[in-house]
């Protein structure tokens, strides 16, 4: 339990993965990963919040969507073991992966300050 007295900020971040198509490129439950690096006040407490996420299949190029059927989808955002570093991954786990794929996450830190 980390007792807390005041949110004292919220840090956006956004992270966008444009991934080429091609065969064995995006195979079935890979996962991608990308980071952020924040600094916080000394003894603060965080939580990340996922406000937001996209995906789509497009065409070569990532400009023009393309219909197929998405399969499941998983994202998540968390804080590194050093508690500087926000970490946002997606996994698609369709069985026909070989599609260009652009996908678009929004997520925040919350502070928060202990008592």
């Amino acid at each position: 339990m980390f007792p807390i007295s005041a949110v004292i900020g919220i840090v956006p971040f956004s992270f966008d993965f444009n991934e080429p198509g091609g065969r064995n490129n995006l195979l079935p439950g890979r996962p991608l990963e990308q980071t952020r690096r924040f600094t916080r006040p000394p003894r603060s407490g965080f939580f990340t919040v996922l406000s937001s996420f996209s995906g789509a299949f497009v065409h070569p190029g990532g400009t023009t969507l393309t219909e197929r059927p998405l399969g499941q989808f998983h994202v998540s955002l968390g804080v590194g073991s050093t508690g500087d570093t926000i970490i946002c991954r997606v996994r698609l786990t369709d069985e026909n992966m070989d599609d260009a794929v652009r996908i678009s996450v929004r997520g925040a830190l919350v502070l928060l300050a202990a008592i």
